[in-house]
């Protein structure tokens, strides 16, 4: 069972992720108020139809950056709700999908089965999960949503809970 946590973050040394996020076992929704976020680095790579693409590309904008793999359970399960709610956001929101461990033709497959019209970075060796802060590196699905700034503003570990998604985004708009 995933439960919604609202947790209260205190920020390390510039360019760490608040210790609330470093929890390798905290499976849920962990939310940061506006005060208590922090930057990541830049996000970066080759999408699956070959464009370079950054999530700094998206600053100003929400960003809903989400890991998957074609071959993972929970990842197909949250796919519709994912393709609604990218369908849905408004022009203030980017929808980034990050495709780890997997073949590209799968993971092409798997995007357009799922109507998931957003691109997706390509992660084959899951070196960009690993680098992303308070995910552990085998955690799929795992999704972080960032605010205008790109600070981390939530973060989903495992499948995002139904109804949870757009309140992240709305609560990801506000900022200090």
């Amino acid at each position: 069972m995933i439960m919604l946590l609202a947790t209260v973050a205190t920020i390390g040394a510039c360019g760490r992720a608040p210790a609330a996020l470093h929890g390798q076992d905290q499976v849920g929704v962990t939310v940061l108020p506006p005060d208590q976020r922090v930057a990541i680095p830049a996000v970066s790579g080759t999408t699956l139809t070959g464009a370079h693409l950054s999530t700094a590309d998206f600053t100003g904008k929400v960003v809903v950056l989400n890991a998957w793999a074609s071959w993972c359970g929970p990842c197909r399960a949250e796919a519709t709700q994912l393709a609604k709610a990218s369908a849905a956001a408004g022009a203030d929101v980017a929808f980034v999908g990050l495709d780890v461990s997997d073949a590209q033709p799968s993971a092409s497959t798997f995007m357009s089965g799922h109507g998931l019209r957003y691109p997706s970075l390509f992660d084959p060796k899951g070196q960009l999960l690993a680098a992303l802060p308070g995910v552990p590196p085998q955690a799929l699905p795992s999704t972080l949503v960032l605010d205008p700034k790109g600070q981390i503003a939530a973060r989903v570990i495992g499948p995002i809970p139904a109804g949870v998604l757009p309140k992240l985004i709305a609560g990801a708009r506000h900022t200090q």
